[in-house]
């Protein structure tokens, strides 16, 4: 394993044993607070890739986020400010995706796991305001809420969230991310009762459009968004 941090060796061996504290500790004695967000940031990562344990993630995104903060608020300097609190955007982000049981990764997600997940996304949807983001990150925000309402059985907040994610892409002039949240639409409407039917033709239609772009990220959304109908119809 990459260690890329001081004490990133330690504080996963700590989270491997359960000791969430102590994995926390290390890091919060790391002296330079970017190095300590990175190693919270990697150390998110290995809680979800490694030890596949998505509880253990978002315990350690909650603290790298107050923490954070915590730099930000204590930074003389705007520069620092926007950094640190860009560096926590893009951890709850990351660790609220995680959440979500709609990737088809070999990890037990429980509605537990979902409301964290929603409740990390709505704190990077704060904080893409308070940093002035548009375009790909407001877009990915509005996408992000909808996803994991979706998975909590939301489906009308999470349409209306596909829907913003939508306009967000478009106004961007983003084709591709905008196929995919109109995609995303369709597959929630095929889970409300009595609408499945309908929203499977849309679905489709979306995904024939997507794989006729020439562009990797669109043959990438497509096969997610397969990979999401499956595991939603399954459910």
């Amino acid at each position: 394993m990459t260690n890329t941090v001081p004490g990133l060796s330690q504080a996963f061996e700590k989270l491997s044993g359960g000791d969430v504290d102590g994995a926390v500790a290390v890091l919060l004695a790391v002296p330079d607070a970017s190095a300590a967000l990175n190693g919270f940031d990697q150390l998110c990562k290995q809680a979800y890739r490694d030890l596949k344990n998505v509880s253990a993630m978002t315990a350690i995104a909650w603290e790298a986020i107050g923490f954070g903060l915590k730099c930000a608020n204590a930074s003389e300097d705007a520069e620092s400010v926007r950094r640190h609190k860009s560096r926590v955007r893009a951890i709850a982000y990351n660790a609220g995706a995680n959440c979500w049981p709609g990737w088809g990764d070999p990890v037990e997600i429980t509605a537990g796991d979902i409301a964290e997940g929603i409740k990390l996304a709505e704190r990077n949807d704060e904080l893409v305001k308070v940093l002035g983001l548009g375009g790909k990150e407001i877009g990915g925000s509005f996408w992000l809420l909808g996803a994991l309402q979706m998975a909590a059985g939301q489906t009308s907040a999470a349409i209306a969230h596909f829907m913003a994610a939508q306009k967000a892409f478009h106004d961007a002039g983003l084709p591709v991310h905008e196929g995919m949240a109109r995609g995303y639409a369709a597959l929630a409407h095929q889970t409300l009762p009595g609408t499945d039917s309908d929203g499977a033709r849309p679905l489709t239609a979306i995904l024939g459009s997507l794989r006729a772009m020439d562009s990797r990220e669109a043959q990438f959304f497509a096969e997610q968004l397969v990979t999401a109908d499956r595991i939603f119809s399954s459910r």
